[in-house]
């Protein structure tokens, strides 16, 4: 049985969100794990319930889809048979397809004093307060959507901004009135081969899919950032952006992360300078500036940089170790040369050796 206060519970990772007491939530496939600000871990499953900064959490399902807090500091929970939701003394499920009319649970975010949910290929749900609304995808405030899989609000434009699987990006600017969704398009372009959605801490959110990464602001349109091309002269695939608070855009690919700013390529990460594997699937910047990522079988954090100061990457112990994808050839980066990558690199910590041998995760 592996130790689930000592690490993440699982690399799988599905979400993850600032907590509201300094910590950073994560959904994993083997259930939900807050590490604290000073470095504790709580992991609890359906299987391994137990106590959390949040209360005692006993998990639908092992697998947790989405996270987010409400206005309150409530935890919300989504798993594939629905969703959980916190009230500062417990937990309840909302399992009823009269509020859910599907309960697989996409993706869960807070606007406001609302919570906004996506559900199977059911478009999307709004909760305020008590009272359910339904968006379906084919309804009168065109919507348009059915498989919702990103969704992020742009709080310096007070817009809720949704990436589908198939039908494209869609932006809501005003709730108050009558609800009506916009299509979001690049000239004739429709988008619908773009999918994911982040935001951008100063304003504005970047869209993207495997190949192409874009900006949109309601005030300005779609503006072109980059495609994989600008990263690497090999082939690669885009796998998710995250913004630091400094400015720098990171890109998760399949050969590493890059540092991407207003002059291009400013930095590259591969397995050679302590992430383990060329593959990063996810990335997240939290409130401390740390750019967690997750590669196959093991998750870490960039610490906050500055320039070219000394990088020391850290790791979290993950109970069972996955299979490491075969790297893809290292692509130098162009906008750093060889003294000052030996400079950036030097002294950064390989992750640990000692990670937990196999066990049930339940």
């Amino acid at each position: 049985m592996p130790d689930y206060h000592s690490g993440i519970a699982s690399a799988g990772v599905k979400d993850a969100i600032n907590g509201r007491y300094g910590d950073v939530i994560f959904a994993t496939d083997t259930g939900i794990s807050v590490c604290t600000e000073n470095g504790t871990w709580y992991s609890v499953n359906a299987r391994n319930p137990g106590e959390t900064p949040y209360g005692v959490l006993a998990p639908l399902e092992t697998m947790v889809t989405a996270v987010a807090l409400d206005a309150e500091g409530h935890l919300w929970l989504g798993y594939p048979n629905g969703l959980q939701i916190g009230d500062g003394t417990g937990y309840r499920a909302v399992q009823d397809l009269d509020l859910l009319k599907n309960l697989n649970i996409n993706c869960i975010t807070r606007w406001g004093d609302e919570m906004w949910v996506a559900t199977g290929r059911a478009g999307l749900h709004r909760c305020h307060g008590d009272d359910w609304t339904w968006y379906k995808p084919a309804g009168p405030e065109g919507l348009g959507c059915h498989t919702i899989v990103s969704m992020v609000v742009d709080a310096a434009n007070d817009a809720l901004v949704i990436g589908s699987e198939n039908d494209g990006v869609r932006v809501l600017k005003e709730r108050a009135e009558e609800i009506r969704f916009e299509q979001v398009t690049y000239g004739s372009d429709t988008l619908r081969r773009v999918s994911e959605v982040r935001v951008d801490p100063f304003g504005g959110v970047y869209l993207f899919n495997r190949t192409t990464v874009l900006y949109y602001a309601p005030d300005t349109g779609v503006t072109p950032v980059l495609n994989a091309g600008n990263l690497s002269a090999f082939p690669i695939v885009i796998n998710d952006v995250a913004t630091t608070a400094e400015g720098m855009l990171y890109i998760a690919s399949d050969n590493g992360i890059y540092g991407w700013n207003s002059s291009g390529v400013a930095l590259h990460i591969t397995s050679g300078d302590g992430i383990r594997a060329n593959v990063v699937k996810k990335l997240f910047v939290d409130a401390y500036g740390r750019c967690w990522f997750v590669v196959p079988g093991n998750v870490g954090y960039i610490p906050p940089t500055a320039g070219h100061a000394t990088l020391d990457l850290s790791a979290v112990p993950v109970p069972t170790p996955m299979v490491t994808e075969t790297p893809l050839p290292q692509t130098p980066a162009p906008a750093v040369t060889a003294g000052e990558s030996a400079r950036l690199f030097e002294g950064v910590w390989a992750f640990f050796e000692g990670l937990f041998g196999a066990g049930s995760r339940g």
